[in-house]
Parts: structure tokens; sequence; C-alpha cells
């Protein structure tokens, strides 16, 4: 799977235009008043401007090479405050079974964002680490109603010719759909965000666009 865009909404659209250029060196075009476009890689990140009362926000993840996450995680802790990590005391999630690598950080909004390094995928660099590293877009998080959560991933899965992630396993409050290219992580309203301590999941909308099997699909929730 490949997402190719990702539409969001926030609360607080001129700093994250700031956050987005001048911390992570993406290249950002205000599309409009109400809108900005940012860069990364072979993915757009699309952020609407919405009433401040609503405050949304989400979790997603950026690919990087998987020979720079030590120089990735060091650029961005001359940046930004890193999420610190009870699970595994340190900065850095080991996902021993995804063999992947990630960290994890806040943007102005209270977006939840995370680099990730996936070591089964032949991607590598040789110069030093810089926003050019940034792939794609590799996963975006979805909240559903717990009450009707099996039910919408199964008529999602239905809809689309995807499938869950084969690293893995389903699990009562979390699924993942996809591949190390792109995945859909999917949890139930009200669960705790990991790498966070108290972040509730909640339901915003989102707008996704992504290839599967070479096609183009859409995904509005």
């Amino acid at each position: 799977m490949q997402i190719k865009t990702l539409r969001l909404q926030t609360s607080h659209l001129l700093p994250l235009y700031y956050f987005y250029k001048d911390l992570l060196e993406l290249p950002v075009d205000k599309t409009s008043k109400h809108s900005i476009t940012i860069i990364a890689g072979q993915s757009q990140l699309i952020f609407n401007e919405v009433n401040k009362t609503k405050n949304p926000f989400y979790h997603f993840a950026f690919n990087i090479p998987n020979n720079k996450f030590k120089e990735a995680l060091q650029w961005m802790q001359s940046k930004v405050e890193l999420l610190w990590l009870d699970d595994y005391k340190s900065y850095v999630a080991d996902f021993v079974n995804w063999h992947a690598k990630s960290f994890y950080f806040k943007d102005p909004a209270g977006n939840i964002l995370e680099m990730i390094a996936r070591f089964d995928l032949n991607d590598q660099a040789d110069i030093s680490f810089s926003s050019r590293h940034i792939r794609n877009i590799s996963e975006t998080g979805i909240v559903l109603p717990i009450n009707t959560f099996d039910e919408n991933i199964n008529a999602l899965m239905k809809r689309f010719p995807i499938s869950y992630f084969n690293k893995q396993p389903p699990l009562p409050h979390f699924r993942a759909i996809g591949n190390d290219d792109g995945l859909f992580v999917i949890v139930p309203e009200n669960r705790v965000w990991f790498s966070t301590k108290n972040e509730m999941s909640k339901i915003f909308p989102v707008k996704i666009s992504f290839i599967e099997k070479q096609q183009l699909y859409e995904l509005e929730m």
C-alpha cells in the first residue's frame, strides 16, 4: 500500500505551517487561506483549518531509510522534545516482530508523529540525514467507534482490496492493515495512543488517497 495523500483537520494552521516548513524543513505550500500542503517524500500531507473549539489531532508516521535511524533520532532531538516510551524505557521503540525501530514527537497541534525505519525495506542512504530522507507517509491512524469496531473494519476490508499486516496479528483493540510501505493503524475510540501517557484516541474527519494493487482509492471517514 502507498499512502499518497493524507487530509486532516486542524485548529492551528499557522503554527503547523512554520513547524513543517522551518523545523522539519519540508516543502510547504499555503494553498489557500485555510489550507496547507506539505510534501513528505512521495506523499502529501494536507491540513485544512476548522473551528478552533474542535482541536482535532491524529497519529501518522514517516518512513525513513533503515541505515539512518540513529542520525534521524539525533536530528530530531536537536529540534523537538521526543516522547519517552515507558514500555521500552527509552525514546526508541524496538518493534522486534515488525523488524523496525521508531521514535515519536508532537507537532504544535498535538498530532502524534513517528519516524520509523523498517529493516525489511531495501532503503538505505549514503549522505547525512535530512528532511530529504523522509520517504513517505507510512502509517495513518484511524479511530472507530468501539461498539462497531469489528463491523467497520470488516466493511473496510470488503470495500477495498486490503488485508491485515502480516507482521501483526489482529488484536481486540488494535489492527494494522497494509504492508511496510503503508499501513492503516486502526484503534477504537478512547484508547490511549501508544507513545503517550494519556492521550485518548478520538474520531476526527480524515481523507486518505492510497494505491493498492496499482489502483488509486480514496477513503473518507
